[in-house]
């Protein structure tokens, strides 16, 4: 079905966290959330709507230079021109600019969310390969703190049928094994422990050193300690130790991927639209990740309720995500003062409910 896109209008907005759950990591400290949100207008008065989770340490890209990207080197050439698919879309914008995967992602995102209203479908009826999962069981993310602080929040978030729990590790001067021991004391062996030290040890052998450390507290997966521009390294820790590598910064583009898979530098893959610069190019490296025997899990950039719309469409739609032996980054809604969008995504029990309306199922307040 062809579309044509009348107009694409911009609204930055800033999403502020609970202060008790503000995320501490080796990029610093995340309180807040400056977010980008694009909306399509079609010829046809139907709107698709797309978000940019812009956080600069981490992607190189804030909500302005977005917006700068969708309003002045996008629209112009996306505005009165009419598509068949999405892919036609995101081919323009690859065209036109390297990089700014989270730009990109709000456009084609947004128009996955027009394609689907136009034609009255929910967005799984275009890629999904099993008939989708209403819920998806949640992983949260226990910033850089104290043992007290450590303790107290994984308690509150398995109170709340949390049962992956996602630690930030190798920040200075905190003690990471008093810090696992102690949760591990106080709620048993049942919890599925994850590592995320985001890329913060500099050598394959402060890493290696620094999980065996934490390998008695029984670590489901350990999230990409090494930097992201260093996949061989990646590769040689992979090697060197016996929990499962899940690959986040270091593969943003199918090209990463393929380098990754060349290196055998990873288990598992992170994958989701904002950093793939969109619904399209993920389901493109979900494709290869899957014809290479590799599963994969939704990774975040603590994206608002909107974002995680389409984050929870895909995962629930695609065998590649076996959501219930992996837990995705889904709990964002559990760090947020409010919700971005009219119908919240419900938590119960530790899962998410995947929204069921057209498109992505939402649109923002």
């Amino acid at each position: 079905m062809s579309i044509k896109i009348k107009k694409i209008t911009t609204h930055i907005s800033e999403h502020h966290l609970r202060k008790e759950r503000i995320i501490v990591s080796n990029l610093g400290i995340h309180d807040c959330s400056r977010f980008l949100t694009v909306t399509l207008h079609s010829d046809n008065g139907l709107k698709g709507f797309g978000e940019a989770a812009t956080t600069p340490i981490w992607s190189g890209e804030a909500a302005e230079t977005a917006q700068f990207m969708v309003e002045k080197v996008f629209a112009p050439k996306l505005e009165n021109h009419t598509f068949d698919h999405p892919r036609e879309v995101i081919s323009i914008m690859d065209e036109l600019v390297v990089g700014n995967p989270f730009a990109k992602a709000s456009v084609d995102t947004a128009f996955w969310d027009l394609w689907a209203r136009s034609q009255d479908v929910r967005v799984t009826h275009f890629f999904a390969d099993r008939e989708p999962v209403s819920s998806i069981p949640t992983r949260v993310s226990i910033g850089a703190y104290g043992v007290k602080e450590t303790v107290s929040l994984a308690c509150v978030f398995w109170e709340m049928g949390i049962r992956t729990l996602k630690f930030k590790v190798g920040v200075p001067p905190f003690d990471d094994v008093a810090r696992l021991r102690a949760v591990r004391e106080q709620l048993g062996e049942a919890p599925i422990f994850t590592i995320d030290p985001n890329g913060g040890y500099p050598t394959a052998d402060e890493a290696v050193a620094a999980i065996e450390k934490l390998l008695p507290y029984n670590l489901h997966l350990v999230e990409q300690p090494t930097p992201r521009d260093r996949m061989q390294m990646l590769a040689d820790v992979r090697r060197r130790i016996p929990v499962p590598i899940l690959a986040d910064e270091a593969v943003f583009t199918p090209g990463d991927l393929l380098e990754a898979l060349d290196y055998h530098a990873f288990d598992i893959l992170s994958v989701y639209p904002g950093k793939n610069a969109g619904l399209t190019h993920t389901l493109d490296m979900v494709k290869i990740a899957r014809q290479a025997g590799k599963t994969c899990a939704i990774g975040s950039n603590l994206e608002s309720d909107l974002g995680q719309a389409a984050m929870a469409c895909l995962a629930a739609g695609l065998e590649a995500f076996p959501v219930e032996k992996i837990a995705c980054d889904l709990g964002s809604s559990l760090y947020y003062e409010q919700s971005s969008v009219n119908r919240p995504l419900a938590l119960k029990k530790g899962r998410i409910e995947v929204p069921v309306g057209l498109g992505f199922g939402v649109e923002p307040l």
